[in-house]
């Protein structure tokens, strides 16, 4: 067969709109992959970013008390760094601005009179120095030496649980690539039965004309290939804008700037591989099937 006769089977997808159908469940196989993939990638990026920056780091709390008299709020702070700079377990201590309490507190309280006239505590990041082992529990017994009401909390409580949500977001992704993965094998087998029947006395032409089975199938494959890429791309696209869109609407929740562009080439470089391997993946499966269908012909 001549190379112009790689489109033998294009009458064969075009007819009962098989090609269009192909196209169909390619592109949302593989946009149900790649969102799946690309949103899973990029909260564990940005949620081991989070980590990384939040492991050794403590926050010390200094609550508003109503009679500011007898000890002023800002007295207190003075003696709670005082305190904080004095233990050596400790690397850094940075007395977050009231402006930027507020700023962490404004996408939950809109009205911002009524934020400056709540009774804010005052904060005070800690940094513990590597492989300090200094819990929370006993530094926050160390600042009550000099301020009754500190209180501190680790970020390792609830680093855990984001970890744990982490983790099980990437079970379900795998699940549902596989999931997508099987579907499309499935899809595919099927359409091609539909094609092979539709072009079943020109497979027994040529084989009487002795085309063998492998030359076919290979032809068959192409016209899978070549109707995957645009069906894959399209699919890909639409997943990476509804990526873009997801990312946006929790801007405000995750810092999105935390992730790094090396991390960003990666997610890239990761996200690009779904089409690529659905591309293969479908005409693989299309030739397969026909090879297959084909022992059964005469």
């Amino acid at each position: 067969m001549k190379a112009s006769s790689h489109l033998l089977f294009a009458p064969a997808f075009r007819h009962q709109k098989l090609g269009w159908l192909f196209i169909a469940i390619v592109a949302i196989m593989v946009y149900i992959a790649t969102f799946a993939m690309a949103a899973e990638a990029a909260l564990s990026s940005l949620s081991l970013s989070r980590d990384e920056g939040l492991a050794n780091h403590l926050t010390v709390e200094i609550p508003a008390v109503e009679d500011e008299s007898s000890t002023p709020q800002a007295e207190r702070i003075k003696q709670a760094v005082a305190v904080l700079r004095g233990i050596p377990e400790l690397k850094d201590v940075r007395p977050v601005p009231e402006e930027e309490t507020e700023r962490l507190l404004a996408p939950w309280i809109s009205e911002p009179e009524l934020l400056k006239k709540l009774p804010l505590p005052a904060l005070i990041d800690v940094e513990r120095a590597s492989g300090g082992g200094l819990t929370a529990s006993a530094l926050e017994d160390r600042l009550r030496t000099a301020v009754s009401d500190a209180r501190v909390d680790d970020h390792a409580a609830w680093l855990a649980d984001l970890a744990h949500l982490v983790k099980s977001l990437a079970a379900l992704a795998g699940l549902m690539i596989a999931l997508t993965g099987m579907a499309l094998v499935i899809a595919i087998g099927l359409i091609c039965r539909a094609v092979m029947a539709t072009e079943r006395d020109t497979i027994e032409l040529l084989h009487i004309m002795g085309a063998p089975d492998r030359g076919i199938a290979r032809h068959f494959q192409f016209q899978a290939w070549r109707l995957a890429w645009p069906a894959a791309l399209a699919g890909f696209v639409l997943a990476v804008l509804s990526l873009g869109f997801l990312l946006f609407f929790i801007r405000h929740v995750v810092d999105i700037s935390a992730l790094q562009l090396v991390r960003w080439i990666a997610l890239g470089l990761l996200v690009i591989l779904v089409p690529a391997a659905a591309v293969i993946a479908a005409s693989l499966s299309a030739r397969f099937s026909v090879l297959r269908l084909l022992q059964s012909f005469p």
